[in-house]
């Protein structure tokens, strides 16, 4: 039986990022603010979920990010709660078109390998919601991007559909953490969405840079709690 080696650089990186908790607690504190900002309502809230596709899920190269299978599990779980409180569940879908003469996603491509990029174009097969996902699509609203922030795409159908929606409040989930999912929770709290990120409905190819997003978003951006505590926050101001 082959023996398992322990990655060395491991209790380095939890020390990084213990470090990291305690510094980002102290300067909310001495702020003088309070750990979550805003309250959620059924009636102001929806739930946006980024990039939650074949090509993401279960890349045909490279292998699957790490933890996918609890945060889908996760994701699931908040979707069909959100469903029955009367919170729109936004199902947002990278989604590039492509032709002879180039693609319509910008300085994009120029990050990624072919085979990604392919991945994503012209609502092939990887454009396609994962399969395990609990999309309802009698209930449920998709939309497209075709950049990392589903507020720089052209068209802007996620700022749309909120506003057609009258909702102000943004529970985000989806993958990546520390790309696309980020990317659009900047540009929320910068066009006043009250965001709050779920924390273990999201991940990363890499535990730092996860973590990276989620004390970031709680030092400038929005609130980051777990599915659980957004689901209590819910039924609690529920009317």
């Amino acid at each position: 039986m082959r023996k398992k080696h322990s990655d060395p650089r491991r209790p380095r990186t939890i020390q990084i990022l213990s470090n990291l908790r305690k510094k980002v607690s102290l300067l909310i504190k001495r702020c003088n603010r309070p750990e979550n900002l805003f309250v959620l309502s059924p009636s102001k809230s929806s739930f946006v979920i980024i990039d939650m596709q074949n090509f993401s899920c279960a890349p045909a190269m490279g292998d699957a990010l790490p933890r996918i299978g609890e945060v889908i599990a996760k994701i699931n779980r908040l979707a069909d709660f959100c469903r029955r409180m009367g919170v729109p569940v936004i199902w947002v879908r990278q989604i590039i078109a492509a032709g002879e003469t180039g693609t319509d996603a910008g300085l994009l491509p120029m990050f990624h390998d072919r085979n990604h990029v392919e991945s994503m174009c012209n609502r092939s097969k990887g454009t396609e919601i994962f399969p395990e996902m609990h999309l309802d699509p009698s209930a449920d609203h998709i939309v497209s991007k075709n950049r990392y922030s589903a507020f720089r795409s052209n068209a802007p159908e996620l700022q749309e559909k909120l506003n057609s929606l009258k909702r102000t409040q943004m529970i985000v989930a989806g993958i990546a953490a520390n790309v696309c999912v980020e990317s659009t929770v900047r540009d929320a709290m910068q066009l006043d969405y009250e965001v709050v990120l779920i924390s273990d409905g999201v991940t990363s190819f890499d535990e730092t840079l996860l973590e990276s997003t989620l004390m970031n978003t709680r030092l400038f951006f929005g609130d980051v709690r777990t599915a659980e505590e957004v689901m209590e926050a819910l039924r609690e101001n529920a009317p």
